[in-house]
């Protein structure tokens, strides 16, 4: 009986410990010096944990629509930054402002977004700079 505690003991902490090392670091991920901004439509936006999600089709210099996604903070810090599920919605022209993937892909960290009202929603601020930008 003690073996079997032990085992389910391991188990349950292997269990536990999965989803944190799926989760990913900012700097991992995301240029943290690099501020980018792209202007698309909507086709989906996710207000879910861990991360929410917007989805917009971007529309190339030739004339071509490519998909992009920007991620978000969760939904609580969201809230308390004003957000609500129904704040974007599938339609809206909206401009992205935020760090892009390290890996090149069409994928922001989100800084802000600029609605087709005018309004922003903050997203992640960025870090500060050392020595306030000094050398």
């Amino acid at each position: 009986m003690r073996n079997l505690l032990g085992v389910f003991v391991i188990l349950a902490g292997v269990a536990a410990a999965a989803p944190a090392g799926a989760h990913h670091s900012f700097v991992v991920a995301f240029v943290p010096d690099k501020i980018i901004s792209v202007t698309g439509v909507v086709s989906e936006f996710r207000f879910t944990n861990p991360h929410g999600i917007v989805r917009f089709m971007v529309k190339t210099p030739e004339g071509m629509e490519t998909e992009w996604r920007a991620e978000t903070n969760s939904p609580n810090a969201l809230k308390r930054r004003g957000w609500t599920r129904d704040s974007i919605k599938v339609g809206d022209l909206i401009t992205v402002t935020g760090w892009p993937a390290r890996d090149g892909s069409n994928l922001l960290r989100v800084n802000k977004i600029e609605l087709p009202s005018g309004d922003v929603l903050q997203g992640q601020k960025p870090a500060p700079i050392p020595n306030g930008g000094e050398e």
